[in-house]
């Protein structure tokens, strides 16, 4: 059973990435994933837990980072519960670009790019995008990233946010999602299409500061992936 599983979702995955690099099919199934994305929404009971941690900023109309896991990110736009406008970081591979038109149809736009570093090449284009969300948030506008995209290692934090919230002297806002009843695909980071009809828990975590003068990355770094998988654990507890 297992291995008609495996079998079932490697080729699941395959016809994704075909399909991804044909624009036609890209633009088809971003228009269906945000309907879906909508359905799910409004078909779910939504608790939201720990509000205050991020209407402190929106009250004081601050902008800052916020950060959620990569497997995650299907549902995260629809957590953002104010008016102030978010560029989501996207990356440039094509699954990515299927992922900026989907949220675009919810209203939010991308930046494309990735925060990790290549250690064979110059990432300009990592370089570039970094430049463009530290311009974003000394603009007044706020900037989603998951922290263990494009590639992963899973639910691990890369130095790229720390680095733009230092850069920045923006704060960071961790949230967690949890979902009742859930498919996982079969990729590096166990993505999560959550079913209609649902139990979703959305927490945010304490604001983390960076500060310009911060010079403990690895510490920053090791603090924001705690507080983000314990939210993740307390959002999902009592689901299975």
């Amino acid at each position: 059973m297992a291995s008609i599983r495996n079998y079932t979702n490697a080729n699941f995955n395959l016809m994704i990435k075909y399909l991804a690099s044909k624009v036609v099919a890209q633009n088809i199934i971003s228009y269906l994933g945000s309907l879906y994305i909508l359905f799910v929404h409004k078909s779910s009971k939504i608790k939201f837990k720990d509000r205050k941690n991020i209407n402190g900023l929106f009250k004081k109309d601050e902008s800052f980072i916020y950060s959620f896991w990569h497997d995650q990110l299907l549902m995260c736009p629809l957590t953002w519960q104010n008016r102030k406008p978010i560029r989501v970081l996207i990356s440039k591979h094509r699954d990515g670009d299927i992922i900026s038109k989907v949220i675009s149809h919810l209203g939010f736009s991308a930046i494309r790019g990735s925060t990790h570093k290549s250690n064979k090449t110059k990432n300009k284009g990592g370089l570039l995008s970094a430049r463009k969300m530290i311009k974003s948030l000394q603009g007044d506008v706020c900037i989603g990233i998951s922290p263990d995209g494009p590639k992963g290692p899973r639910h691990k934090v890369s130095d790229g946010i720390i680095s733009i919230a230092k850069l920045s002297n923006a704060v960071i806002v961790p949230v967690g999602i949890g979902f009742k009843n859930k498919w996982k695909l079969n990729t590096w980071d166990q993505f999560i299409i959550p079913k209609p009809f649902n139990e979703i828990t959305v927490i945010w975590g304490k604001p983390i500061k960076v500060g310009k003068k911060n010079t403990n990355i690895k510490s920053t770094k090791e603090t924001l992936e705690n507080l983000m998988n314990d939210l993740t654990k307390r959002a999902n507890k009592g689901y299975n």
